[in-house]
């Protein structure tokens, strides 16, 4: 974009990869005008339910239903706020999407209806994109999939795509074939029928291809790669990078290229109808959006760094996703990825207290980052690293 601050002239370049898109031009006297504009094309935020906007404690490391119960305990025991407690890949039965590992999260379903439920706090898991392929375990949410013809296929248009995930091979749902939907919410049900979740956390859907730079097995390739033909590559970098290969072929005859930005958006939009069907306001997490996502779910600013410039970041971030049409959006309190300390991890609860969005969370690895967490680690008043940040 080319500004002349004399004439107040903008000229604009646009360099596309290809397809088909639609330009909109919205003029206002200030911000504002044209958010509203905006809103008005993109449409109106989806209604989360009052609870969404309370305090959410999750962790990637709770790796049993004991571990679940002490953290609710703690928060009870100690008179703190806690709305919802969060579930990651480890309550899965061998990162099978829809299940729960029948050992170490054995009785889930009475425990959120007993404990949770009757002290009226939430249950949110996660799902991850990927749908294993598992031939030798008679998975049922992939073969029921396979079946109906649900998945994204590989560049022959024949077979189904095969990518890398938590459960190793998996297989990314068509959101843009049409009984997608309504295989995607027959195993959402199932799912609630032995969780008795109250919101569900899409992750990893770019769609993320773990291990993966387009194909995973080479006999999936193109003969004529589209990333060979592109006049223009956004950013400069590889596109395939743990990604879908862009010859990958949806249910409209679109390669991936065209249509790869929509994963995200199009899985929240399905997920809401289960919500919508079960007369219940969706609170739907996605780490993937594209505009117009806000009408169907809300959004985390996805996987950060526990240091003080990601926690500035995040006050625009969130910002930025409510001019986006999001406005139920945060960051990873405390960080996601690094070891916080009680300085940052105060100052960050201090500041991620007033996201609309509120969770704390972090990976497998670090050390623990919940309130009780940093007894022996003292908050130094005189720091001011983290006071010039916010």
């Amino acid at each position: 974009m080319i500004n002349d601050k004399i004439s107040g002239d903008v000229s604009l370049n646009i360099l596309s990869t290809g397809g088909v898109g639609d330009l909109f031009f919205m003029r206002g006297a200030d911000p504002n005008q044209v958010t509203k504009q905006f809103h008005k094309v993109i449409g109106f935020p989806v209604l989360a339910p009052q609870w969404a906007l309370g305090w959410h404690q999750s962790r990637q490391g709770y790796f049993n239903i004991r571990e679940l119960e002490d953290v609710v305990q703690n928060f009870t025991s100690m008179d703190l706020p806690l709305e919802a407690i969060w579930a990651d890949i480890a309550y899965q039965d061998k990162y099978l999407d829809f299940t729960v590992d029948p050992r170490y999260f054995l009785g889930l379903e009475k425990w959120v209806n007993d404990t949770l439920h009757a002290q009226s706090m939430k249950f949110v898991p996660i799902i991850e994109a990927g749908v294993a392929i598992r031939p030798k375990e008679e998975y049922l949410p992939y073969i029921d999939g396979e079946d109906q013809g649900v998945f994204i296929k590989d560049a022959s248009g024949n077979d189904v795509f095969v990518g890398s995930g938590w459960a190793l091979d998996v297989a990314f749902p068509d959101f843009l074939a049409e009984n997608t939907t309504a295989w995607w919410n027959k195993w959402i049900g199932v799912m609630h029928n032995i969780t008795l979740f109250d919101g569900l956390w899409l992750n990893t859907n770019e769609a993320s291809n773990f291990l993966c730079n387009g194909v995973c097995y080479q006999r999936q390739a193109s003969e004529t790669p589209v990333s060979q033909k592109l006049a223009y590559i956004p950013t400069g970098r590889d596109l395939e990078e743990k990604s879908i290969s862009l010859d990958a072929v949806h249910a409209t005859g679109d390669i991936d290229l065209d249509v790869h930005s929509l994963f995200g958006t199009m899985q929240t939009a399905a997920t809401k109808q289960w919500f919508d069907s079960n007369d219940k306001r969706p609170m739907i997490i996605s780490r993937s959006s594209y505009s117009g996502m806000g009408k169907f779910g809300s959004t985390w600013l996805g996987d950060n760094l526990s240091d003080a410039v990601h926690m500035g970041d995040a006050t625009t971030g969130v910002m930025a996703q409510n001019i986006a049409g999001i406005p139920l959006s945060g960051s990873d309190i405390c960080g996601d990825i690094g070891n916080s300390s009680a300085e940052l991890c105060t100052r960050w609860y201090v500041n991620g207290a007033f996201y609309p969005f509120s969770r704390n969370h972090n990976r497998l690895g670090y050390t623990a980052q919940e309130p009780w967490a940093f007894d022996n680690d003292p908050v130094y008043e005189n720091t001011t690293t983290y006071k010039e940040i916010i």
